[in-house]
């Protein structure tokens, strides 16, 4: 038997949809069986991480858009023939849940694999990351016809509809601010001109990829401008941006749902929307990061990779009622982000709004990546913001 394995990601769910998409195209091509292994996820209510969550968010089943799934507790006991791509996952590193770095020249490999139409040699092949561009949009609709959320999950979705939306339309605003957290060259979207540079600078000149752990939220990352001094007005004028989108999609008597990171952006919006609704959640201070941040004193590491922490059960049902909420929209305007993943797959593109810097930033973008020759602390080039 062969595999393609999805394992979880040290990052955020939004990394974890787009890994888990990208395999499953991979072994659906390929005529491999799927291996879904988020032990070591942080949205992992097993503190121990010797049990797999996939199952404990979306619906058990044995195939997934016509492909063989094995996504319950056996993954960590399964014997995967050998030879593995890459060839760091050894036999001790797949039975154990720790997260094992990549580098640059691993992701751009794993990205030429999953678009390619090549079927590697390797009887097993592992993949832990962000994998972009993701496949064919007709191939995702046929993944997402089977990825249901489990009961739990989609009565909570319902229960907020019923409450907040009943039989209007809805349009999904989805816009990551970070609340502190370094987002990359999604900077762009919320910074000045000024603080824009001094943000790619300090990223370009940072390795995210270097095998330690370090950073505020133990991301490798440098420290955030987004939210600083000065930087108030740069937020209003992107918020007012965003209402604009909104309006802009015209479906009639639609109501406006917002799913973002930062208590004091809902506050901004509102403003400008005034009939927009966000599901309630967990209160963070400004600055201190989202909600779904690890604790940065619960992570370990071993011989076998890093261990992460794991996230209060109730967050992480708030985080997945929103990913099923998103889905059910007739309309999403959003940022890059993987968390809009599902919706924007679903949705034709007529109901689609890619929301983009301005022009001054988009340009800085660009100058500073020819400058750095390097990619942004997302996996992406600096000027994937599109013209």
């Amino acid at each position: 038997m062969r595999y393609v394995v999805a394992r979880h990601c040290y990052g955020g769910i939004g990394d974890h949809l787009s890994c888990l998409v990208g395999v499953w195209w991979l072994a659906k091509r390929t005529n491999r069986t799927l291996v879904v292994d988020w032990r070591g996820s942080r949205f992992n209510p097993d503190p121990s991480m010797e049990s797999n969550c996939f199952f404990s968010y979306f619906s058990a089943r044995h195939n997934i858009g016509g492909v063989e799934v094995i996504a319950d507790n056996s993954v960590g006991a399964l014997n995967y023939p050998m030879p593995v791509w890459p060839t760091k996952w050894t036999p001790s590193a797949l039975a154990s849940p720790s997260h094992l770095h990549h580098d640059l020249a691993e992701i751009a490999q794993a990205n030429k694999l999953i678009t390619s139409g090549t079927d590697p040699l390797e009887p097993t092949i592992v993949l832990n990351q962000w994998l972009d561009p993701p496949p064919p949009r007709e191939a995702v609709q046929i993944f997402l016809q089977d990825l249901t959320p489990v009961e739990p999950i989609a009565d909570g979705a319902q229960q907020f509809w019923d409450a907040h939306i009943g039989k209007a339309p809805a349009i999904a605003i989805h816009i990551r601010h970070g609340n502190g957290e370094n987002l990359g060259s999604r900077a762009a979207y919320w910074l000045g001109p000024v603080a824009l540079i001094k943000q790619l600078t300090i990223n370009a000149r940072n390795d995210v990829y270097n095998r330690g752990v370090s950073g505020k939220f133990s991301d490798n990352m440098p420290r955030s401008l987004i939210g600083g001094r000065g930087q108030a007005k740069y937020e209003r004028r992107f918020c007012r941006t965003v209402a604009e989108a909104f309006r802009g999609l015209a479906i009639p008597n639609a109501v406006p749902i917002l799913f973002s990171d930062a208590g004091h952006i809902v506050e901004i919006m509102r403003e400008f929307l005034p009939t927009i609704v966000a599901k309630p959640k967990r209160e963070v201070k400004r600055g201190e990061g989202p909600l779904h941040q690890i604790n940065a004193a619960s992570v370990r590491q071993d011989s076998n990779g890093i261990r992460g922490g794991t996230i209060s059960d109730d967050i992480v049902f708030d985080m997945f009622v929103e990913l099923e909420l998103m889905r059910r929209c007739s309309g999403l305007v959003f940022m890059d982000s993987g968390f809009s993943l599902l919706a924007r797959t679903s949705l034709d593109e007529n109901r689609l709004v890619r929301l983009k810097p301005t022009l001054i930033n988009r340009l800085i973008s660009r100058m500073v990546e020819r400058m750095s020759n390097s990619y942004s602390q997302i996996g992406r080039p600096l000027s994937s913001f599109g013209s």
